[in-house]
């Protein structure tokens, strides 16, 4: 099985992208090959609506070109989710998005699942993890203390590999953006399971193929 990021943005270098896929491949299943591209031209970060539609081409490229490859499933490398609709009507693999797989999962595990993102530009969250732990840490717990929620998601994956983190400080769920899509990708592409063509109507639509 063949599993591909497409990653939206231009500001992850190539040493952060292959420690992306290093963690990812230490979870996936054995049978199961992880690899990664990056869009030639959009934003350095998604951090607004503006961003998100500006990467929006180029993801739609690689997905369908991942389709193509023979890749079984996708993943939109950012919980924003940015043109997962639109890869779901252009393709017929599963195509994961990140933040779904967050909410899906966290609204399994508790009755009031919640987002939780520190205040810190997207690219400066790993340069401080200890900060953006922190931040994170302190969100939850005031979050609990009001009653705002009891199963949390971190919204964005910058944060990728610090739910184990958190979950072990904190006691409750706290679900990672990296695990939730891959085990996600992992379990449609095994059971063979595709976007219904209902929800997601084949792009182009019949009147428009020549």
């Amino acid at each position: 099985m063949k599993i591909r990021l497409v990653i939206p943005i231009k500001g992850l270098t190539e040493e952060g992208i292959r420690e992306r896929l290093e963690y990812l491949r230490s979870l996936a299943s054995p049978s199961v090959e992880v690899d990664a591209v990056q869009v030639e031209i959009g934003p350095p970060a998604i951090e607004s609506e503006v961003d998100a539609v500006e990467a929006g081409p180029e993801i739609l490229r690689l997905v369908k070109e991942a389709e193509d490859s023979g890749c079984n499933a996708v993943i939109i490398w950012c919980a924003g989710d940015p043109a997962l609709h639109a890869s779901r009507q252009l393709v017929d693999i599963p195509v994961i998005g990140p933040g779904e797989s967050m909410r899906l999962i966290s609204a399994m595990l508790g009755s009031k699942p919640c987002e939780v993102t520190p205040d810190i530009p997207v690219l400066e969250m790993r340069k401080d993890l200890k900060r953006a732990i922190k931040a994170v840490s302190d969100a939850v717990r005031s979050k609990v203390e009001k009653g705002e929620g009891d199963s949390f998601y971190l919204g964005c994956l910058a944060l990728w590999g610090l739910g184990k983190t958190l979950r072990r400080e904190l006691g409750i769920p706290i679900i990672d953006g990296a695990e939730a899509s891959l085990i996600m990708a992992e379990a449609a592409a095994k059971l063979g399971l595709k976007h219904s063509r209902v929800a997601y109507p084949k792009y182009p639509p019949k009147h428009r193929i020549k």
